[in-house]
């Protein structure tokens, strides 16, 4: 611990060597000084603009999207996983290293400036990117960011397009490729369905299966049916109709089920006999209790409890002796998958689906409309047009 602390003392020998535009040390942004509801949200127009590391990226704000994880992190939500985390980064035991804390997750902007270990970005590229959840986040008007989860934005979306994309579609990606394992098969000749598919998670997730070729079936509302039809999948069922657990029955049996709506962990079960049998079929939640344990229990009682309760609900449900599993899925920060979705979304096989707009100013009444949940899409945030 002492030696990466004494190296990442040496950070200022590297700000001579940084590219950068003209931009001040001061900068605006979105604060919250302790957990609570939306009265913590509190605007600074004073806030240190911090020293950028070799492979960091300075980016000028031009748009940004709130998620659920930003709501929920207001109230406390993973601060004992992430706070361990800040602790390990900045090298220290301390409990206050999380306050002043910015959140927010994607976003779109300008190269300001960027570290000498930086290759891939230039000064004044319009980028979009994604910033882990133990970071300082991204509603501030100059967003610190790690250069490898940073990309250009494709000349075929728009700024607002762009800051909604990278966090659901790297929660999907991860959800799909590496907890459901759809990258390390064959996957062609697979089926999945998609529960919530008018979500922020749920839109990015129907157009990458179809990008790489798979079934989907998707359940919505039906208020929500024109918009998963524009992603194309392969059948939409109404979750709101009586017979719609014999419709996706019917419509059965799945490789994958992915839960992208949130269904309360109790209900899992009655969605199990509809995946395939003897196939290594998976059904993924990304509602998992994990931060939930660690909140309530702390860092090793938690991840104890975790295993506790996944081990459990695979051994209660039966679907092991089937070669069947119940799995967590997770927003994962993999430079890959920002690369195979910029493809994707160059090549035109996902458009980034966008429920309503708002200005940097109105930061907390987005919050108070993501917290009532039903979005089409994602909810973004734009900077002020400057005089």
């Amino acid at each position: 611990m002492f030696v990466l602390c004494k190296v990442s003392s040496k950070l200022p020998v590297f700000i001579n060597k940084l590219q950068h535009l003209k931009y001040s040390t001061r900068t605006a942004a979105w604060q919250i000084s302790s957990y609570g509801g939306l009265e913590e949200l509190q605007f600074n127009d004073n806030v240190k603009v911090p020293v950028l590391k070799p492979k960091d990226v300075l980016v000028e704000m031009k748009a940004v999207s709130v998620n659920p994880i930003d709501v929920a992190m207001l109230g406390g939500y993973g601060n004992v996983v992430l706070n361990t985390l800040r602790q390990a980064e900045s090298c220290s035991m301390e409990s206050n290293v999380e306050f002043p804390l910015i959140l927010g997750r994607d976003f779109c902007g300008k190269v300001v400036a960027k570290g000498p270990g930086v290759d891939n970005l230039k000064l004044d590229d319009i980028v979009y990117g994604v910033i882990e959840p133990h970071k300082q986040g991204s509603f501030s008007k100059l967003i610190l960011a790690n250069s490898s989860l940073v990309h250009r934005k494709p000349s075929n979306i728009s700024d607002v397009e762009a800051a909604g994309v990278l966090y659901t579609g790297l929660t999907a990606w991860s959800a799909l490729q590496i907890t459901a394992a759809l990258g390390l098969i064959y996957s062609r000749d697979k089926r999945v369905l998609v529960l919530g598919a008018s979500g922020g998670v749920g839109t990015i997730a129907v157009q990458l299966l179809k990008a790489w070729e798979i079934e989907v079936v998707a359940t919505c509302s039906e208020q929500a049916k024109e918009l998963v039809n524009s992603l194309n999948p392969n059948l939409i069922i109404d979750y709101n109709e009586p017979d719609s657990m014999h419709d996706i029955a019917g419509a059965g049996p799945y490789d994958v089920i992915l839960d992208a709506a949130g269904i309360p962990l109790d209900q899992i079960n009655s969605y199990l006999p509809f995946l395939k049998t003897g196939k290594f079929s998976k059904f993924v939640t990304l509602r998992s209790p994990f931060l939930k344990n660690t909140d309530s229990l702390g860092l090793i009682p938690g991840l104890i409890q975790n295993a506790v309760d996944l081990l459990k609900s695979n051994f209660q449900s039966g679907e092991l002796c089937k070669t069947n599993t119940i799995r967590w899925g997770f927003f994962m920060p993999i430079p890959y998958a920002v690369k195979e979705i910029n493809k994707f979304i160059e090549s035109g096989l996902i458009k980034p689906v966008i429920d309503s707009t708002y200005t940097f100013c109105d930061l907390p009444k987005v919050f108070e409309k993501v917290q009532q949940g039903h979005l089409r899409g994602k909810i973004i945030v734009q900077a002020e047009s400057k005089a």
